[in-house]
């Protein structure tokens, strides 16, 4: 190959200058750049077109009409064919780095939505405890400006806590809860086979995967929180997203790819039955796209309260704040009778009959149910002290074929639900045989929809002429 020559030099290297664009504004006079000794050093080691003949003379001059020179010619240039496979490499590389930095980016957008919430939270609370009241026109619009955000912070709390995976831990490991869902499909398949279902807080999709095993033609889950996108994930690595399709948002603003559906399914159960309020949600599903509202499951529940006589439990949640390494807390007690309270209850603490105060048709019954009043009476089985009364509820799924029920009561297998305690300022006196009535109204808060306000009012009649009747009220809340 011939060498190049010197002005052939000079314009390559000056073209692979950083700045040639500025180099060659002005070349109309001397002196100029290129005589310049910098632009005679090549700017890439071994630059290959400093080597290459231009003028197709020598002996590296490639004849294109004779093949074995350009076999012969590849065969000679390892190197490119090496630098492609490295540059293929890299390609790859960084194609996987970006899908890896994608799947990176998608969980910090939900990690700053969670903080979002959380600090949105913080200085409302912030606000709210150091602002000084001001005196406000009643039904002012900036005042059902402020209810509004109100509402709309505590929907934000409340769908970040089903974002966080323990709580779903929890509810799965429940194995009556989750055991009486699958029994209750497998064994009814003539219920969801080639049927449309909606599930309503589908969670991670546990119930949208029973229903599709049984037989389901599709199945819409619907969900406000965030776990949405993992059960997008669980649905694909289990081989459902065809007949599963899950959306985000909430059940009262989304629409729904079909105009009705055949079945609603869904695990609205909070404590007490009817804490969360989501039973309220099920009902606007059932009216808006359900086929035939008999299909809706679980179908019927109830909820019963019976009196507790367990004095060590009381010394252990009450009698505590009495007495803290010495210090007088029992000022505190006043947020534990104020407060109903939810654990598991010892069976043998139960001193009374039960009474159930009220059935619900999920199928029939109409929204204003949810708040109610109703009387009650319990007749005592020891001489003791009743020192709560306690909640629980029964929940049934009623089918032609087979009908499954489970009981969140503490002589059945616990559940995460446990029970809730209603704590009574003061112990009342009972012995075997006394009747003691009385009723219980529930309704929902009013600054908080999905907490619930209790009010117990007691009255007690005994065989005992020397016992003295004790009536009382006590409110409670459920939050």
């Amino acid at each position: 190959m011939r060498a190049i020559s010197g002005s052939e030099h000079i314009f390559i290297t000056l073209m692979q200058h950083p700045t040639p664009f500025q180099l060659l504004v002005d070349t109309s006079h001397p002196p100029y750049p290129w005589n310049q000794d910098q632009y005679f050093k090549p700017v890439l080691e071994d630059d290959p077109l400093l080597q290459y003949d231009f003028e197709g003379e020598g002996e590296g001059t490639l004849d294109v009409t004779h093949p074995q020179a350009c076999s012969q010619s590849v065969t000679e240039q390892p190197a490119v064919d090496d630098q492609q496979s490295d540059l293929l490499q890299r390609l790859q590389e960084s194609e996987r780095k970006t899908e890896e930095y994608k799947t990176a980016l998608a969980r910090a957008v939900n990690d700053l939505e969670n903080m979002r919430v959380a600090v949105k939270r913080l200085f409302s609370e912030e606000d709210s405890s150091s602002a000084k009241p001001r005196p406000r026109k009643s039904g002012s619009h900036s005042s059902r400006k402020r209810v509004v955000e109100e509402e709309e912070d505590e929907e934000d709390g409340y769908f970040s806590t089903y974002s966080h995976f323990a709580i779903h831990e929890e509810m799965l490991k429940d194995e009556v809860r989750t055991d009486a869902y699958q029994l209750f499909m497998k064994k009814n398949p003539e219920v969801f086979k080639d049927k449309v279902v909606l599930d309503i807080g589908c969670g991670t999709g546990i119930l949208s995967m029973f229903a599709a095993q049984a037989g389901a033609r599709r199945v819409i889950g619907v969900d406000q929180s965030n776990i949405i996108y993992k059960a997008m994930q669980i649905v694909r690595d289990n081989g459902f997203e065809d007949r599963i399709t899950l959306i985000r948002g909430l059940v009262e603003e989304v629409e729904l790819p079909v105009e009705k559906v055949d079945v609603v399914i869904s695990e609205w159960m909070g404590y007490f039955l009817l804490f969360e309020s989501m039973l309220g949600t099920v009902l606007l599903a059932r009216d808006k796209w359900l086929k035939d509202p008999t299909c809706v499951y679980p179908n019927s529940c109830s909820l019963s309260v019976f009196a507790m006589g367990d004095k060590f439990e009381r010394q252990s949640r009450v009698d505590f704040w009495n007495n803290i390494y010495g210090f007088n807390m029992a000022c505190m007690k006043e947020g534990v009778f104020k407060e109903a309270t939810v654990h598991l209850v010892d069976p043998y603490s139960i001193i009374s009959s039960s009474d159930v105060i009220k059935k619900f048709d999920v199928s029939k019954m109409k929204h204003s149910e949810l708040d109610f009043e109703a009387p009650f009476t319990l007749t005592m089985q020891q001489d003791t002290l009743c020192h709560a009364l306690v909640g629980y509820f029964d929940i049934g799924f009623n089918a032609e074929q087979y009908a499954v029920h489970f009981s969140t009561s503490p002589q059945d297998p616990a559940t995460h639900w446990k029970q809730t305690v209603f704590y009574l300022k003061e112990p009342i006196p009972v012995h075997t045989g006394d009747l003691l009535r009385g009723k219980l109204s529930c309704q929902k808060n009013r600054k908080d929809p999905r907490s619930l306000d209790i009010v117990i009012r007691l009255e007690q009649s005994s065989f005992f002429p020397d016992v003295v009747p004790v009536k009382l009220e006590q409110k409670f809340v459920l939050q």
